[in-house]
């Protein structure tokens, strides 16, 4: 389909284009006209769901996924039930407080409505001037049973109080802001007003305290918890500092430390001393040997041995002391010390009271000896003391060793606890700060502000009774249209020669429009017609070519009605036109249908009327088995013979004589469908008939369909009509 046909079709349904839309228009104007007025009214939040409440002095980086399940949030809290309860509950409460209607409360038709259907034992639930109270006694007297009197009201459908008509209640965000608008429109100004006010008040409060309520929970825990690690921390702390003192461990790390530094200097120490304490006794022997050799004097005598026992013990004390810095003993030092001079100085004149020999060089030397001898013994003693007074401080060093092995894992392990607690007690702290922070910062956001508060509406909403009829007016033109187009489409009549090829799959010689009262507004349809009927002659004279006289031509149909007799007389006139004669046999009754009339309105429209006459031979038509016979027996001598045969539906009487012809046309009507049966009975008439001889043409055709086999089909048009045409064909 073309944009040529597409207007053709909208032009051929101007009529209906006109008076549809006319009435619908009509129609919906008079439906609409007694609407009731409407008000609205809005308010806008600001919800702060995404702004920064200040107490974060950092840059914050924006959750959308976060903030977009906020926003889903209260949208939800928005259109939920439980709100448009509480609105209902609200606007009744108010209105029955009310001892007279107000204007910017309630109308006084609706007041009177109201207060004609409410009970009096709901009635007697009213609190005079007290809301809050009016309104838990209503509350409470809410049953979920149809019998009870505000339920009804709230889950009925009632006009003002219903859920369904306070849930046409709007809220969107506006733009990514932090804005949202509430707008409700209501027949009664003052409810209108009240309904967006209520709501505002009642989403307000409740998202605050769901928010609340969620930021102090998290406070609440954080604070338990922290208590609880509290007492471990504290309970761990006191286990550290009883097991210190039970062990007197000052600080455990440092003791060790100590420990460990003066067990190193005790190990140098005792080996250097030991050292000392090795030669002193070796240089002792010697000296003692070579006294007793050379002078044979006993150094090993009791007395000596008295007195250097004494001097050991002297010089154990003092050395033992002076080891040990804390020592208490230290005040008696001088005292030892002075006690250890007395027995050197002892041993000393008991040395010298040895008179061994009494040569004077023999003297000397002994007294040498001696004296180095008394020098080596209080040097050994004193190693001697001191070595032994180190490898006691080292046994005490390594008992303190094996006090502190164990000491130190239990400390490790308690200090481990400790550690723990003491991380966990931060984090929880940590937690805690952010949750406190977090609450004030909910606090501050969930306290939202109402930016633009309600207004009473004053003016009402602007009537939409035009902008109801234009539109019923529109879419009843596209409905229409749509419906044509649509019945365009699957239309499965025959109405073009190329679909008629399409679905029949033969050759179309021609096709006729014959003027009637359908197409009387094309004023040449005659010319269409001579043009199928010369179409058909210039066939018809090619296939008769070198053929004996007559020349034979069969004219069927499927159907009745379908025009033969029609395309018969166009055919012979043309024939005639061409000074060549021609004879009309038809095997069947005159059509009594279309084809009758039409040949009538045709001679009385035409110039050039034909006076052929159509001879019935309808009883002769199983005398023959050839056309030979039958022409000798009717005396035709015609150059051409045209035979009309009964439709194909009613039976092929004589198949012989049909087989006979080289010339065949099938005749379809425009304006019928196209069926399995079409197909069965074509079948059937192409196996009685000579390959190749079957032709088809078409009856009753819309001349705006036969373009494309004649072209432009002559007819009364506009000049914008002619101009529009020309335009659509060159970009066609």
């Amino acid at each position: 389909m073309n944009i040529i046909k597409f207007l053709k079709i909208i032009y051929s349904k101007l009529l209906y284009l006109t008076i549809i839309p006319v009435v619908v228009g009509a129609l919906v104007y008079f439906l609409t006209k007694d609407l009731p007025v409407k008000y609205t009214t809005s308010s806008t939040i600001f919800t702060g769901v995404t702004s920064n409440s200040g107490l974060a002095v950092e840059s914050i980086r924006i959750d959308n996924n976060a903030t977009q399940s906020e926003y889903n949030n209260i949208m939800t809290m928005l259109k939920s039930t439980t709100l448009f309860e509480e609105i209902s509950l609200h606007l009744l409460t108010q209105h029955l407080i009310l001892t007279k209607p107000q204007k910017e409360i309630i109308s006084e038709e609706s007041y009177r409505e109201l207060m004609a259907s409410v009970p009096d034992k709901v009635k007697k639930l009213v609190v005079k001037n007290n809301f809050e109270k009016t309104y838990k006694n209503l509350k409470d007297y809410i049953v979920q049973d149809e019998k009870n009197y505000i339920y009804r009201l709230m889950n009925f459908g009632h006009k003002y109080y219903g859920i369904n008509s306070i849930s046409t209640l709007k809220a969107e965000r506006l733009t990514n802001s932090d804005l949202i608008k509430l707008s409700y429109e209501s027949e009664d100004a003052g409810i209108c007003f009240n309904t967006v006010k209520f709501a505002t008040q009642i989403f307000v409060e409740n998202y605050s305290e769901i928010k609340v309520k969620q930021s102090s929970s998290a406070v609440a825990y954080f604070e338990q918890k922290l208590k609880e690690l509290q007492l471990k921390l504290d309970e761990a702390e006191q286990k550290l500092l009883d097991f210190n003192i039970d062990n007197d461990i000052i600080n455990y790390y440092e003791q060790t430390e100590q420990v460990t530094t003066q067990q190193e200097k005790i190990e140098v120490r005792l080996q250097d001393v030991k050292m000392e304490f090795e030669a002193s006794e070796a240089v002792l022997t010697k000296l003692e040997n070579e006294v007793e050799k050379r002078y044979n004097i006993n150094l090993r005598n009791n007395t000596i041995l008295q007195i250097r026992e004494q001097l050991v013990t002297l010089n154990e004390a003092i050395t033992a002391i002076e080891l040990d810095n804390k020592s208490a003993n230290r005040t008696k030092l001088p005292e030892l010390r002075t006690k250890r001079t007395n027995v050197e100085n002892i041993l000393e004149n008991k040395i010298d009271s040895m008179n061994i020999f009494d040569s004077k060089s023999q003297g000397i030397e002994s007294q040498r000896l001696l004296t180095e001898w008394l020098d080596a013994v209080k040097n050994h003693e004193s190693y001697a003391a001191l070595y032994k007074s180190m490898k006691i401080r080292q046994i005490d060093f390594m008992k303190q060793f094996k006090k502190y092995a164990p000491l130190g894992a239990t400390i490790k392990r308690i200090e481990r606890e400790i550690d723990i607690y003491e991380r966990e007690y931060l984090s929880i702290l940590h937690h805690l700060g952010l949750a406190r922070q977090n609450q004030q910062s909910i606090d501050m956001r969930s306290n939202m502000k109402v930016l633009d508060a309600t207004k009473f509406p004053i003016n009402s909403i602007p009537s939409k009774n035009k902008l109801y009829v234009i539109i019923a007016v529109l879419f009843s033109i596209i409905f229409y249209l749509l419906a044509v187009f649509v019945i365009e489409l699957m239309d499965a009549r025959l109405k073009s020669p190329s679909l008629l090829k399409t679905t029949t799959g033969l050759d179309v010689l021609a096709a006729f429009v014959a003027k009637n009262k359908r197409n009387k507004k094309y004023i040449a349809s005659d010319i269409v017609d001579e043009r199928a009927a010369l179409q058909i002659f210039e066939k018809v004279r090619k296939l008769a070519f070198d053929l004996s006289k007559p020349f034979v031509i069969q004219i069927f149909s499927s159907w009745d009605g379908a025009g033969k007799s029609l395309v018969a007389s166009k055919l012979a006139g043309e024939i005639e036109k061409h000074n060549f004669t021609v004879r009309i046999s038809s095997f069947c009754s005159p059509d009594t249908d279309k084809s009758s009339v039409d040949i009538a309105q045709n001679n009385e429209n035409t110039e050039t009327k034909t006076a052929i006459q159509i001879e019935d031979v309808s009883s002769d038509i199983n005398k023959f088995n050839n056309y030979s016979a039958f022409i000798a027996d009717k005396k035709i001598d015609a150059d051409f013979l045209i035979t009309i045969f009964p439709p194909i539906s009613n039976g092929i009487d004589n198949t012989v004589l049909v087989s006979d012809a080289k010339a065949n046309l099938i005749v379809y009507d425009a304006n019928t469908s196209w069926a399995e049966a079409d197909v069965f009975m074509l079948n059937k008439l192409k196996t009685v008939l000579p390959d190749n001889s079957l032709y088809a043409l078409l009856t009753y055709a819309n001349p705006d369909n036969l373009e494309e086999m004649y072209g432009d089909i002559p007819k009364k048009r506009s000049f914008i009509r002619k101009m529009l045409k020309k335009s659509l064909k060159r970009v066609m």
